[in-house]
């Protein structure tokens, strides 16, 4: 897939409803993965409009009130835990943190020791202030949580509520989700207990 199809409706100079956008949208990649950014905006959506993209910051996460229409891949046999060439935690950790720009991946601080997940993936327990709305389209997903996988295949859907995440692919194909982000506040992620 290297580009979308994205049309768009608004109101034309006549005060007409009419389509105003008609284009390919091609994929970015600021991580493992191709990405393509559908619609998104940083706050709530003000009508009439004129089919004009609203401002975002993108390039994955809106601000709190906002939101961000996406389509993403993960590629075959992706598991997080493979990218950092070692078992060993406090190194995992130090490479996961340099990997991350905070620009394109505006990220919750964890109190939480690092490397606290036991399933397979978990390396890269992350948490975001938004609500993430999935629905896998083709292949296979697995969303991590620190003690749980989550295991989705076409048609379902998954709400991921600011909680600590990961995510891998098992197959030997793509796997691709559509996804609707919606940008919110984070009250931090909780100490937990034992």
């Amino acid at each position: 897939m290297t580009a979308i199809r994205r049309v768009v409706t608004g109101y034309g100079p006549d005060s007409r409803a009419r389509v105003v956008s008609d284009e390919r949208v091609g994929p970015i990649s600021p991580d493992h993965g191709d990405k393509w950014s559908i619609w998104a905006a940083d706050e709530p959506a003000r009508f009439p409009g004129n089919g004009t993209p609203p401002p975002f910051r993108g390039p994955l996460l809106p601000a709190p009130g906002g939101f961000h229409i996406t389509v993403f891949t993960l590629p075959a046999n992706f598991n997080p835990d493979d990218l950092w060439g070692t078992d060993d935690p406090a190194l995992r950790e130090q490479l996961f943190k340099a990997s991350i720009d905070p620009q394109t991946h505006p990220l919750v601080t964890d109190p939480n020791p690092f490397g606290y997940g036991m399933v397979k993936g978990a390396s890269a327990l992350h948490a975001t202030a938004s609500m993430d709305c999935l629905m896998q389209v083709s292949g296979e997903s697995v969303f991590v949580l620190e003690d749980t996988e989550i295991r989705l295949q076409p048609g379902d859907w998954l709400i991921v509520n600011g909680v600590p995440h990961s995510c891998r692919n098992d197959l030997d194909e793509p796997a691709v989700l559509v996804g609707v982000v919606i940008g919110a506040r984070h009250d931090g992620i909780p100490l937990r207990t034992h």
